[in-house]
């Protein structure tokens, strides 16, 4: 249950009242604890706070002296990085200023799939063998006790620049320069590792490059800092310089994910272009993100992120099988979502893109979500794991309690990484449910900023509220909050009709629309009820277009008993139409096959009945709930019935079939959802049936205002894609074979529970 947190009476100060000029604004400003002017000033405007100086970090002069050192002996150092984007801004932030001194630079990001974070020795010993005299870290190192030692014996100087929380003791590096190592009240404190090398080049240069800052930016969303003190300051400073970049890499990026460089905002970073170069660092190799943000070719930038574009499409997908295998794993041995945290592994997940799918999970569940690839390393298994997890629970801490169980871990309190022997996976979900309790959360709390009125609801809001940005971790979005408000009408939207946008109206009749993501399979709420939203602007309409987003409604009205559909098991009979027949007021969802005399509709086709017969078994959860919440029945017949395209061969041949009339009568346009329909299983599958086709050298497709439209062709098929979404198409056809399987077995009571 989530219990709202709704905004106090507070007292203003009538000077910063006088000085942000907006009661919303000052009440907001004061929730967040800026309650007297000078801080007021020193959050909203960047001119008016101090930073603080480079020098403040421990160990900074010992570094910039053998830095300096370095050039002048014309030493060969290496930037030794890691392959998030804090770590590849880093990487390239430090060797930009190097080669900029003169420095002779090398620079180094580990594979993330065959090394993993750190400095792992065979790395080190080519490194060494090249002649490097000075390693330089960034993002990385702080516990790398081991390595850093043996580097030191054979005359290789280690410098240590990182962020992460600190070992039991130093690594015996000549510096070791981590914020982590301030009083947590130090402003310098929340610096990501480009943070630290952003402070680590301005102690160098002796003056701050505000052309870095673009680096910085995006290496502070990427890495979700805290937004206090030196890290708010810099994103504050660095987005204007990220909108008018100098770099390339960074120009060609922006421009393919087709944003505006006049608004470019910490969500434009989070949501499109840090995925994209993070989708590098999981899928490919991080060192080409250097090479991107440092390029002045042109051509070759172009190259590049047409390669980040197909890793990120990639990305997508894979996290997608991952999410899904996983919700199977808990569907199939429920007992394992009784744990204080969920633990799974499964030997054909990409490691790269785990922690993406724990993310997804740890969301939905509300409980910290390991996942675990296993895989081959060195004619042995290893389990490559990565944690993510809720408020209030430090999973890095939980971890560390079962440190005897694995070969190696690290991270923060809400995120990490671990690598384990798959034999030691039991005793080790055990063990973390054991080392949880303590800090499990509870309740879920949903504080109100502000409570407004839908007629408040304007440009004039939303410029008030961006005046606090940029948002993010430390810096929250502000949740507004509006009451006794009643849903006028909605429609469902998305390429696989996921999401729903609700037209809701207040008491005077003021009506708006809210967007409500991944709301599609949500029972929108009966009668009056108070709405949680947040408002931002909508870079799809562009102008002054304002976008408002649900997050969560509460009813006003006494809660209505709410009656479950009665079942009717159906499922075994051999003649299920004899029965249906005895139904004929009833709504018949059937997919995929057709049945004499039985008038079967599509899931685009339903509508709200009393009665419903569901003759063919679903593809998926999502698609038997979404076509529960159209229907709303009272009672529900299952027959369930297997469409026959759940195996390659009939799959492709039918969709095939499907494409060769539209284009013979449609010139080509096809409509996914319903191709999905006749098919019986997911939009995505006939995707994948569609780009598989295309690398085939069968047909082309494109999109057209929102349509897919194919076309017959003789081009060379490619065989390597073709055999990559071939393996895509096949789990998502066996997923969809497996769902039925479990449709068909699961007993009424399980099922009934899930409605």
């Amino acid at each position: 249950m989530t219990y709202w947190q709704l905004p106090p009476k507070l007292n203003i100060p009538t000077d910063l009242l006088e000085f942000v000029g907006d009661p919303l604004l000052a009440q907001l400003l004061v929730r967040r604890g800026f309650n007297t002017l000078t801080r007021a000033r020193a959050f909203l405007d960047p001119t008016a706070y101090k930073p603080a100086v480079a020098t403040a970090l421990p160990d900074i002069f010992p570094a910039v002296t053998r830095i300096k050192q370095a050039i002048q002996r014309q030493e060969l150092i290496c930037v030794w990085g890691d392959f998030d984007v804090d770590g590849q801004t880093s990487t390239t932030l430090l060797v930009s200023v190097l080669r900029n001194l003169g420095a002779r630079v090398h620079f180094y990001i580990p594979d993330r799939l065959t090394e993993s974070h750190g400095i792992k020795l065979p790395a080190l010993k080519r490194i060494v063998r090249m002649g490097v005299k000075l390693i330089l870290t960034c993002d990385t190192g702080i516990t790398e006790h081991e390595n850093i030692a043996t580097a030191q014996a054979v005359g290789v100087e280690v410098i240590v620049t990182d962020h992460h929380d600190l070992g039991e003791t130093l690594p015996p590096a000549l510096a070791a320069i981590d914020p982590k190592r301030l009083s947590r009240e130090h402003p310098l404190h929340e610096l990501p590792g480009v943070g630290v090398a952003y402070k680590l080049a301005e102690a160098l240069l002796n003056a701050t490059d505000d052309s870095l800052l673009d680096l910085v930016a995006l290496g502070i969303v990427a890495d979700v800092a805290k937004l206090t003190g030196d890290t708010r300051y810099l994103l504050q400073r660095g987005l204007p310089i990220l909108s008018q970049t100098k770099r390339l890499g960074l120009q060609v990026l922006i421009e393919n994910a087709n944003l505006k460089v006049d608004r470019l905002t910490e969500e434009h970073i989070g949501f499109w272009l840090a995925p994209r170069l993070n989708a590098l660092g999981r899928l490919g190799d991080a060192n080409l993100a250097v090479e991107l943000l440092t390029t002045p070719d042109l051509s070759r930038a172009r190259i590049l992120v047409t390669q980040l574009e197909g890793l990120n499409d990639q990305r997508k997908l894979l996290v997608e099988q991952v999410v899904q295998q996983a919700t199977q794993q808990l569907k199939q041995n429920p007992s394992l979502a009784n744990y204080k945290a969920i633990v799974l592994a499964a030997p054909d997940w990409h490691p790269g893109v785990v922690g993406l799918a724990a993310s997804q999970l740890a969301e939905r569940y509300g409980k910290p979500t390991i996942l675990i690839a296993l895989q081959a390393d060195n004619n042995e298994i290893i389990g490559r794991g990565s944690a993510r997890s809720v408020e209030g629970c430090d999973i890095h801490q939980a971890i560390k309690t079962q440190a005897h169980l694995l070969l190696n871990f690290g991270g923060h309190p809400m995120a990490a990484g671990l690598a384990i022997p798959p034999d030691k996976v039991a005793d080790f979900r055990r063990g973390l449910s054991e080392a949880l309790p303590d800090v499990q959360p509870t309740e879920k709390e949903l504080s109100i900023d502000a409570v407004v009125e839908l007629v408040q609801v304007s440009a004039n809001l939303l410029n008030a509220v961006q005046r606090l940005a940029p948002f993010g971790n430390g810096n929250p979005l502000v949740q507004l909050g509006c009451r006794n408000l009643r849903v006028v009408k909605e429609a469902i939207f998305g390429k696989r009709n996921e999401h729903k946008r609700v037209m809701v109206q207040d008491e005077a009749g003021q009506q708006r629309e809210i967007i409500w993501w991944q709301g599609a399979a949500e029972s929108s709420p009966h009668g009056a009820f108070d709405l949680a939203f947040t408002i931002r602007h909508d870079d799809f309409v562009g102008g002054e277009a304002i976008q408002l987003t649900w997050l969560a409604a509460r009813s006003l009205e006494a809660p209505s008993i709410t009656v479950k559909p009665e079942l009717v098991d159906w499922r075994k009979l051999p003649q299920p139409e004899i029965e249906a027949h005895k139904q004929p007021a009833a709504m018949i969802w059937g997919e995929g096959i057709l049945v004499a005399d039985m008038p079967l509709l599509p899931r685009h086709n339903l509508t709200p009945a009393e009665n419903l017969i569901v003759w063919t078994a679903p593809p998926s959860e999502t698609v038997f709930q979404q076509g529960l919440a159209k229907v709303k029945p009272r009672k529900l017949f299952l027959i369930g019935q297997l469409p026959p395209f759940d195996s390659p061969l009939p799959f492709i041949g039918r969709l095939m079939g499907l494409l060769k009339y539209a284009m013979q009568h449609y010139d080509g346009e096809v409509n996914v959802e319903q191709l999905a329909a006749a098919l019986g299983h997911e939009a995505r599958t006939i995707r994948l049936g569609i780009d598989w086709l295309s690398a085939q050298g069968k047909l082309t497709a494109r999109n057209k205002d929102g349509t897919c439209v194919v076309q017959s062709t003789q081009q060379t098929a490619n065989h390597a894609e073709a055999t990559t979404i071939e393996q895509y198409l096949k789990t998502a056809l066996a997923e969809a074979a497996a769902y039925r399987k479990f449709f068909l077995s699961v007993p009424l009571s399980e099922l009934l529970g899930k409605l």
